[in-house]
């Protein structure tokens, strides 16, 4: 790949450094299969550029996203989603149950994270994370799966750092996201 921030990690994957904070302590991958493709995290509104142009990098349009799907509702993960989403007229969000109603409306998770952060901090690291049309998102239920260009992605219900986490298991690589 041309780009320095984006690997292939085989298989149809590619990992996306974020460009939070510092070099690679922040990633979102792309899945890609068939012509179809899905985001799994988004990192921050600063993020989107970079997810776009690896997209591209991969010959894709972004009419080819079927999905984003954020692991867990935090800023860092998801905070760029509904930016994102802006600019993938077919795509549709795969969210935990528990975090579908924040896809829908950030508000709540900016306004703890301001009160943590202040708005310098916000503004230059994460920025204002934008809703997502309650019609283009979809909960994901314990062993659901979805069909990514013939490939089988299944999601479980994985509590621990954030009540509404959730991992996918990707069949093509055996690995977990």
């Amino acid at each position: 790949m041309g780009l320095d921030y984006v690997e292939s990690l085989g298989d149809g994957v590619y990992v996306v450094d974020t460009g939070l904070i510092r070099p690679r302590f922040d990633a979102a991958f792309l899945i890609v299969e068939r012509g179809r493709a899905a985001f799994v995290d988004t990192g921050s509104n600063h993020a989107v550029p970079r997810l776009l142009a690896a997209l591209a990098e991969t010959g894709l349009s972004p009419a080819c996203v079927e999905y984003v799907i954020p692991t867990h509702m935090h800023l860092d993960h998801a905070g760029g989603m509904g930016l994102l989403m802006q600019s993938l007229p077919d795509a549709t969000v795969l969210v935990h149950p528990r975090g579908a109603r924040h896809a829908i409306d950030p508000s709540a998770l900016y306004r703890g994270a301001l009160a943590i952060y202040g708005p310098e901090v916000m503004a230059s690291t994460y920025g204002v994370p934008c809703a997502v049309d309650a019609a283009r998102v979809r909960s994901t239920q314990e062993g659901m799966t979805i069909d990514l260009g013939g490939r089988a992605l299944r999601f479980m219900d994985t509590p621990g750092h954030a009540r509404h986490h959730h991992c996918i298991w990707d069949e093509r690589t055996r690995g977990w996201f």
